[in-house]
C-alpha cells in the first residue's frame, strides 16, 4: 500500500519564519521576576467536555484577571522557536531536530542535516489512509533496534542514517539536503495522510523513499511478530523538522527554562540556559530574584495527541496545583508579570500592577474551551 496524493496548506510566513521575530518579554523593568507559560492544549480543542469537568478556580481566577490578547502562534513548535527568537528560512521546515538532538544527548555538527524520523503506522480507511503514533504504536527498546539497523543495513549507500535515542522519537541523518516544506507530525496525527504530503522540488523523490521504508519494514521480523502479539505495523517513518543547528545568537530574554520536551530543552541548551525538568519546578517551588522563567507546559497537548480525555483531565489538574504559586506571588507583589499562552492565536497577560484591576467574570476556562474541533 503506497501513500496517496494531496496537497499540503503551507503555514503562514509567521509560522515559518524567514526575518528574526521579537522575543515577548515581561512587561516590567527586566529586572523583577516574571513568568511566561506556554501551555498547548490547555484551550483544545478536545471533542467533549470531561464529565464532570475538574474544578479550577485558580485557573478561572487567572483568566478573569488576565488581559487577553489576540497575538501570538497556533503552533507549539513555532512558538517555542519565537519564545528564543530564533527565525526559519522561508520554504522550509523549522529545524526542530538538531535542536532536540541536543536534549537526547548529542552535538550535531554544525553542517549536518538532521529530521525528525518517527515510527508511525498507517491504517486503511475506506479510501485513504490515516496515521497514528505515539504510545499506542510505538516500538519498545528491541523493536526499535531492529528497525534502525535494518534501515541503516539498507541505505548505507545513500547517505541516510537512523538513529533513535529512546524508542519513540527517531532522527534521520540526509548527506543530500532534500528541499521539503513538511507537516510537523504533532499535525497529522489521526488524519489523512494524503492532506499532510511533504512539498517541494524533492517531493517525488522523497516520496519513494518513504515507500521503500514502507515495504522495508512491512517485510521485517518486527512486524511479524507485532501481528502475531495483535500490535500495529510499523508502518514506516514521518520525516519533519529538517535542518542544521541554527548560527545566530538566542534572544529568548528568559533566564531559565522549565520543560520536559525536548525541543525546549534542546533551545535552552543551545541559548545557554538552565533548566528544570517541570517536577523539579512543582518541587523548589520559587525562582530566583529577578529571574525570567520560561515555562513549557506539555502534558495537555501530549494527552489530547493521544487522545486521551482523562489523562487530559489529570495534566489540568496538575496544572492548576502549580500555578497556584504564581497567583499568590502575583497576589503578594513579588511576581511582577506573568503570562499564560494556549497556542490558539492568544495571548492571557497578568501583571501586579493590574492584579486589583476589575475581575472579568465571564472569563473562565469552561467559557474559553474550544469543543469539538478535531481534537
Amino acid at each position: 500500500m503506497s501513500w496517496g496524493q494531496g496537497r499540503l496548506n503551507l503555514p503562514s510566513r509567521s509560522a515559518l519564519g524567514g526575518h528574526r521575530v521579537r522575543s515577548i518579554q515581561g512587561r516590567d523593568d527586566g529586572q523583577s521576576n516574571s513568568v511566561r507559560v506556554i501551555c498547548p492544549g490547555l484551550l483544545g480543542p478536545i471533542p467533549a467536555l470531561p464529565n464532570p469537568l475538574p474544578a479550577t478556580p485558580v485557573l478561572d481566577r487567572l483568566f478573569a484577571r488576565a488581559t487577553r490578547t489576540h497575538e501570538g502562534l497556533a503552533d507549539p513548535i513555532a512558538l517555542l522557536f519565537e519564545a528564543f527568537g530564533l527565525r526559519g528560512r522561508l520554504g522550509r521546515d523549522l529545524p526542530s531536530a538538531p535542536l532536540c538532538l541536543l536534549a537526547e544527548g548529542f552535538n550535531p555538527e554544525p553542517d549536518e542535516f538532521w529530521m525528525h524520523a518517527d515510527p508511525m503506522h498507517l491504517r486503511a480507511d475506506r479510501d485513504r489512509l490515516l496515521l497514528f503514533a505515539g504510545t499506542g504504536v510505538e516500538p519498545d527498546r528491541g523493536e526499535a533496534d531492529a528497525l534502525v539497523a535494518l534501515f541503516n543495513r539498507h541505505f548505507e549507500t545513500e547517505g541516510l542514517h537512523l538513529l533513535a535515542p529512546s524508542s519513540g522519537r527517531w532522527y534521520l541523518r540526509a548527506e543530500c539536503v532534500p528541499d521539503l516544506l513538511n507537516r510537523p507530525l504533532s499535525q497529522v496525527i489521526g488524519g489523512s495522510v494524503a492532506n499532510a504530503l511533504p512539498q517541494g522540488p524533492d517531493t517525488s523523490r522523497w516520496m519513494r523513499l518513504h515507500n521503500e521504508v514502507q515495504m522495508l519494514f512491512f517485510a521485517s521480523e518486527v512486524n511479524r511478530e507485532r501481528e502475531r502479539r495483535g500490535r500495529p505495523f510499523i508502518s514506516g517513518i514521518w520525516t519533519w523538522g529538517g535542518g542544521t543547528l541554527p548560527t545566530e545568537p538566542s534572544e529568548s530574554g528568559h533566564d531559565s527554562v522549565v520543560a520536559d520536551h525536548p525541543l525546549a530543552i534542546g533551545l535552552a541548551r543551545h541559548a545557554g540556559l538552565g533548566h528544570r525538568s517541570l517536577k523539579q519546578w512543582c518541587n523548589e517551588g520559587r525562582p530566583a530574584p529577578g529571574e525570567r522563567l520560561l515555562i513549557y507546559w506539555d502534558p495537555l497537548w501530549r494527552a489530547l495527541q493521544e487522545r486521551n480525555l482523562m489523562e487530559w483531565g489529570r495534566a489540568l489538574l496538575e496544572l492548576e496545583s502549580s500555578l497556584a504559586e504564581i497567583e499568590i506571588r502575583l497576589r503578594q507583589g513579588s511576581l511582577s508579570w506573568a503570562s499564560l499562552e494556549p497556542c490558539q492565536g492568544m495571548r492571557f497577560n497578568l501583571s501586579r500592577a493590574r492584579w486589583r484591576g476589575l475581575l472579568r467574570r465571564r472569563q473562565g476556562l469552561r467559557r474559553l474551551l474550544s469543543v469539538g474541533e478535531g481534537a
